[in-house]
């Protein structure tokens, strides 16, 4: 829920006083221990008063716990649930709609936006219930006459409600209301609704929300859309009707919101790695393969099994990204039939993918011909392979490599840059968040037939056992799923915030060309070296800060961050006053505290995420205000090259970048 706050009977009364309110409608019900639940979603916005019975309220998610009279509040679209009934619940529900008189006043229109007791939803127990039930009782008999005089009769009722139960809230020292929480709503509607024909725009409707606002709440809470959310959402149900019934795919695209089959199968591939039918004919291998075992029922679990509260919440800790209890049941089904396939076959894969010195070795019978040609110098192949066996020490136990590995697995987008860097790439790779394309841009016509393996953090298990690697390279970020990748092919874990460089020369090791790591390195050191004589020169002592807007602030970088060595320790930029004196790689700041930076130049991180608050920020007067700005010092640079692709190329693109900028080539 979003933030909630006492009920301000003053601007409550100025809001109901310059509306327009009309009674929609008036019901009775009831609803007994032998019905369960009641639930429906808010047409309007609405009172609902409990006369007597025993039960747990819901209203969005939040528990209202009820013995006997009762009284809540709830806005439209709110979604309302009866549960857990002990005793039976008599109720009225009263629906309403308000709409501000103009002209309207610039208070009026500021306390609608933060306080709206329209859409707010709270409850309480009326020290006076017998009153509510009166005038509940009255309202309800003249709106079920047909009299034109009785309905105006029952909006006089109605004012006169409402009178009352602010009165009783106010005697009683107030109550916690809480605004109605918009990413929440949006969340259930689309599970509620995501086999129908659904856009940006009509969801914002239905939500009585602006789309750009909507758009920039879910993003803020759940790194998507809610279009991409939604996509999450059939996918999982896909996935479950592909794998726990027999129906075909016609049947599965427009159960799921496709009208295509052909459009869902591109679209299930691209989410998955692999296409429906390849889903399908594994978790068939795996079942029969596993038959005798429970863990081969797993993936059969219909959708509403697996269901919960959380099934789509984010790890707190981490990025964005919606978790996927079914894709998780499937992928160990797959892992396991996977790891039997290769048992019966792994004798002939020459030690390739042994992570121990066992089986095969890599060294043949020399036949005729590679014994008449010993003699000559050894091939870029011949050597690499010279290398080997070679350990490499990483964060579980040391690895060894009995020769090159030839189908890498890379679980972090900065090592796909490693590798190229080195002239490889690997067979296949996560995405970034923060960024539209698969792969790093500037890597794209480097990179060939590289397999999609989910994002950094929510890797695609199914896709790295389709992939068939020979060695899987992850972080310590992942660890958690190490256990599952390591039984896929040998895995080495790095850690997330190793210094690049020592990084290159891990992979210089992995792929047998630690020369060329060295070389890298070099070349690296010798530009940095000639750029930062020529900003210091330059500069003359004036100081840069690293600024990200996100998460409704500002996150400013300091020099431990891996992007804010680079700028002030490789080309020894100055870093601010008061952002050397924080001991964190970044810290977060209001809008309003933007001028105690104090740089003389911003470097500003932007992308796609966080885009619309970025150019928001940029409208207000605290921006405009800045020296910086004034004196066209802000530079606008790619969040995703400057922090997620965190390899040779990118950083000597970053070097190259602040070069040409603070040079003046810009």
């Amino acid at each position: 829920m979003e933030g909630n706050r006492g009920i301000s009977l003053e601007d409550h009364l100025k809001l109901w006083n310059h509306s327009a309110i009309r009674v929609l409608d008036i019901r009775r019900s009831r609803i007994g221990p032998e019905e369960k639940r009641a639930s429906f979603r808010m047409p309007a916005s609405g009172f609902l008063l409990i006369h007597q019975g025993c039960a747990d309220i819901y209203i969005d998610e939040r528990r209202h716990s009820v013995r006997g009279a009762y009284a809540c509040h709830a806005g439209k679209g709110s979604l309302l649930d009866i549960v857990q009934v002990r005793e039976a619940v008599q109720y009225d529900l009263i629906f309403y709609k308000a709409a501000p008189a103009p002209p309207q006043r610039k208070e009026l229109a500021a306390i609608l936006k933060k306080n709206n007791p329209f859409q707010s939803s709270y409850g309480f127990v009326p020290g006076y219930p017998l009153v509510l039930y009166a005038k509940s009782e009255q309202m309800l008999g003249l709106w079920q006459a047909p009299s034109a005089l009785d309905r105006f009769h029952v909006r006089a009722l109605f004012h006169q409600l409402v009178y009352e139960m602010l009165r009783q809230v106010h005697e009683q020292g107030g109550t916690d209301v809480y605004r109605p929480d918009l990413v929440a709503r949006a969340v259930r509607y689309l599970k509620d609704h995501y086999a129908e024909p659904l856009g940006l725009q009509e969801l914002a409707i239905v939500l009585e929300a602006g789309p750009r606002q909507l758009q920039r709440q879910f993003k803020k809470r759940h790194r998507v859309g809610p279009m991409e959310y939604l996509i999450g959402i059939r996918m999982d149900q896909a996935q479950a009707m592909l794998t726990g019934t027999q129906a075909t795919l016609r049947e599965i695209a427009e159960a799921t919101g496709y009208s295509d089959s052909y459009y869902f199968s591109r679209a299930f591939k691209k989410h998955y790695g692999i296409s429906p039918l390849q889903c399908r004919r594994s978790c068939r291998i795996s079942a029969s393969s596993l038959s005798r075992n429970p863990i081969g029922e797993a993936a059969k679990l219909p959708y509403s099994d697996v269901d919960s509260a959380n099934h789509y919440q984010y790890p707190s800790g981490g990025e964005w990204q919606v978790i996927k209890r079914t894709k998780s049941m499937l992928a160990v089904s797959l892992i396991l039939s996977l790891a039997l396939i290769l048992g019966a076959c792994s004798g002939g894969n020459g030690g390739a993918r042994s992570n121990t010195n066992e089986g095969a070795s890599p060294t043949s019978t020399a036949s005729p011909t590679s014994t008449a040609s010993s003699t000559a110098a050894p091939s870029p192949a011949q050597a690499e392979q010279a290398g080997y066996p070679v350990t490499i020490k990483h964060l579980k136990d040391d690895i060894v490599l009995e020769q090159k590995p030839e189908r890498i697995a890379v679980l972090d987008t900065k090592f796909v840059d490693q590798l190229i860097a080195l002239q490889e790439q690997p067979a296949g790779s996560v995405t970034a968040a923060g960024s539209s394309e698969d792969f790093p841009e500037y890597l794209a016509n480097q990179l060939a037939d590289v397999k999609v393996l989910g994002t950094r953090d929510e890797p695609n298990l199914e896709a790295i056992v389709a992939m068939d690697p020979d060695l899987i390279i992850i972080t310590g970020f992942q660890e958690k799923i190490y256990d599952s990748v390591s039984k896929i092919a040998p895995t080495i874990v790095l850690d997330f915030d190793e210094d690049w460089k020592d990084t290159l020369v891990t992979f210089g090791k992995i792929v047998g060309k630690e020369q060329a790591a060295a070389d890298v390195l070099k070349a690296y050191q010798e530009k940095v070296s000639s750029l930062k004589e020529k900003l210091q020169a330059k500069m003359n002592g004036e100081s840069i800060a690293l600024l990200r807007p996100r998460d409704g602030g500002i996150r400013v970088h300091t020099p431990d961050h891996r992007t804010g060595a680079i700028l002030y320790g490789d080309l020894g930029l100055i870093a601010p006053k008061a952002v050397t004196e924080v001991d964190d790689t970044a810290y977060q700041i209001a809008l309003e505290a933007l001028p105690g930076v104090g740089a003389d130049h911003y470097f500003l991180l932007t992308d796609d995420m966080f885009k619309e608050e970025a150019e928001e920020y940029q409208k207000t007067e605290t921006w405009q205000s800045l020296e910086p700005v004034k004196h066209n010092r802000i530079y606008n640079v790619d969040t995703t090259l400057w922090i997620a692709y965190y390899g040779p190329i990118a950083i000597n693109m970053i070097v190259d970048q602040v070069g040409e900028t603070l040079l003046g080539d810009h």
